[in-house]
């Protein structure tokens, strides 16, 4: 089979024809329509509805910005401290042993959203299903988005 049919996913792409998914979670009220699991002072996760993992989040400021190198340090500091604060909570409820923390700036690096820039944290267990992408072209998600926001706004309480 060469795909699978994950009709849910259509909202991520309506999403995205809307402007930048980013900015419009960061001055919404309805987090939970947005998925936005922690408000920091400068940034923000929220979980990525098209994720390669079940703990899958993306974090960004607030502000506006396609480019690393023009964040404001309070900015990176800010992403970094919810960075740990997602990977500690990882670890205790989705028993996360490993992570890939990192960045795409820019549409040649595979980035979705290139005009807003974002760190993506993905736990990892020994064993996942990580060859499914690879191979297959096809990802293995254990839980519904609805399910994984309420599991963590829980825990970032």
């Amino acid at each position: 089979m060469k795909y699978l049919y994950a009709p849910w996913r259509d909202v991520y792409f309506e999403r995205g024809k809307q402007g930048c998914i980013f900015c419009r979670a960061s001055e919404s009220k309805s987090d939970g329509k947005n998925f936005v699991i922690f408000r920091g002072q400068h940034c923000f996760a929220m979980l990525n509805i098209f994720p390669y993992t079940t703990a899958h989040v993306m974090i960004a400021p607030y502000r506006h910005c396609a480019d690393l190198c023009k964040l404001k340090k309070k900015e990176l500091s800010d992403m970094m401290e919810i960075a740990q604060k997602m990977t500690g909570v990882f670890k205790k409820v989705f028993k996360c042993r490993n992570f890939n923390i990192g960045i795409n700036q820019g549409a040649a690096s595979g980035a979705g959203f290139a005009g807003h820039i974002h760190l993506h944290v993905v736990g990892r267990w020994p064993g996942d299903v990580n060859f499914m992408t690879a191979v297959s072209k096809t990802r293995v998600i254990s839980s519904a988005p609805e399910k994984i926001y309420g599991i963590l706004k829980k825990q970032l309480k």
